[in-house]
């Protein structure tokens, strides 16, 4: 029967695995310029739902033996959630840091241009300072909401495929049923051959 430890592991382990693909996946869609499309946001939330599928029936029927209740695969997905989350912000922090540099200071430009129109002050806009404390807001923010996301995946998954659950002790309570059934429905004249020999007429 599963274990935390061991559900910790597997869910540490495939989320890693997706995590990383989840990763290449979004440094590919810049470089071939897919992403922020419509399609691009479809594709990554099909992977997520992929991924918790494929872990949650892997982890059912290699460690659970076929059984796994609602509470152990949230826990599960929920696990696989965060890092594959985590995974996801470690690309959003390369983004600006790397790929592209110049998206936060566009969205700054545009900050500046709406106070300078209401008169307001942008001198704070230009201290070192303020762009660190958006590139580390971008970034949480990023993790906060694809979190949200695949934990709306993971609760939705663990709540449909937990109603076609059964434990295993009961699927082996029935499979015992049925194996006795056949001697248990012996008919009397298999259990004593020597009686009907003895009431069969006489010539």
């Amino acid at each position: 029967m599963e274990n935390k430890t061991s559900l910790a592991k597997f869910a540490c382990y495939w989320g890693s695995i997706f995590g990383s693909v989840i990763f290449l996946y979004q440094v590919l869609s810049v470089w071939i310029h897919f992403s922020g499309t419509f399609f691009q946001t479809l594709l990554y939330s099909l992977i997520v739902v992929f991924a918790m599928i494929f872990a949650y029936t892997k982890f059912r029927q290699t460690v659970g033996g076929g059984y796994l209740s609602f509470g152990r695969g949230l826990g599960l997905l929920s696990l696989m959630s965060l890092l594959m989350s985590a995974f996801f912000t470690l690309f959003a922090f390369v983004l600006v840091a790397k790929l592209d540099p110049s998206m936060l200071q566009e969205q700054i430009n545009q900050v500046a241009t709406l106070l300078e129109s209401n008169d307001m002050d942008t001198s704070f806009l230009e201290e070192e300072r303020f762009y660190t404390i958006i590139q580390i807001s971008f970034v949480f923010s990023n993790f906060f909401f694809d979190f949200l996301g695949n934990f709306f995946y993971a609760l939705l998954i663990s709540l449909v495929f937990s109603r076609n659950n059964t434990p295993r002790f009961e699927n082996l309570n029935r499979q015992e049923d049925t194996n006795s059934r056949p001697s248990e429905e012996q008919s009397p004249k298999d259990e004593n051959p020597d009686n009907q020999n003895d009431q069969q007429p006489t010539k």
